[in-house]
């Protein structure tokens, strides 16, 4: 699906932190994905 967002959720929580959003961020970057990644920070929301 080329136009799908993927939205990562649930992210840097102490008990399996093992990626940081901005590590998500970077990689999706580099391999060409971001436009389609969001990467909500703590209390962010999105409406579609």
């Amino acid at each position: 699906a080329p136009n799908a967002k993927v939205i990562s959720v649930h992210m840097e929580a102490v008990n399996h932190w093992t990626l940081s959003r901005e590590e998500l961020k970077n990689f999706s970057n580099e391999k060409g994905f971001s436009s389609n990644m969001l990467v909500p920070e703590d209390g962010e929301s999105y409406k579609f």
